[in-house]
């Protein structure tokens, strides 16, 4: 008995030392960040500017099919601190034939963040690809892992015909020594709400 009572002291001692250092976190919004990242901090989407990309998306003329599904995750442990961060996956199809499809993974839990097909949390309004576009320029940056390629998809929000829809441009892979072939071509595309 005295064995289990110091069993429980032990426990509740720790888990008292946990919530002390969760409670202790610098909270500091996303947009804040200056690219710098410090040890204990949580960068928090204290405004919610990832909720408006959340959900499934959809292009589909007939021969490109791109579904997005996108969730926003709260404070996701990166090293020493703490981020809010939208992750998704998504699918590919061309003449109705699947080229790929990552969809199954959104639910996953994985050991961090770059395992998912899609995430990413920086927001930029200036000098954006979708200058032709409109004026507004506030929009998000996303990393995207097709085929083992490293690219980035920009998304902005908009209403197209009364629906809630976002334009994404795909970029190329990065550079970086990359011998890899993306499957979605570079460009723009109009994914609606579903």
């Amino acid at each position: 008995m005295k064995q289990k009572m110091k069993t429980i002291k032990i426990f509740l001692a720790f888990f008292i030392m946990q919530l002390n250092c969760i409670y202790a976190q610098t909270i500091v919004d996303l947009n804040d960040r200056n690219g710098n990242r410090f040890s204990n901090t949580y960068y928090k989407d204290t405004q919610n500017k990832l909720n408006q990309f959340e959900g499934t998306w959809l292009y589909d003329d007939g021969v490109y099919y791109i579904k997005l599904k996108k969730k926003k995750k709260v404070q996701v442990p990166v090293d020493d601190y703490f981020e809010d961060i939208l992750i998704g996956e998504f699918q590919y199809k061309i003449n109705g034939v699947e080229i790929i499809n990552t969809l199954g993974n959104l639910n996953s839990v994985f050991p961090n963040i770059h395992m998912y097909g899609i995430y990413g949390n920086h927001f930029w309004n200036n000098h954006t690809p979708f200058d032709e576009y409109t004026t507004d320029n506030f929009r998000l940056k996303t990393t995207i892992i097709e085929n083992s390629c490293l690219g980035h998809i920009d998304i902005r929000t908009l209403n197209l015909s009364g629906q809630q829809a976002i334009q994404i441009f795909k970029r190329k892979p990065q550079t970086l020594g990359q011998a890899c072939n993306p499957l979605i071509p570079g460009g723009f595309y109009y994914l609606m709400k579903q």
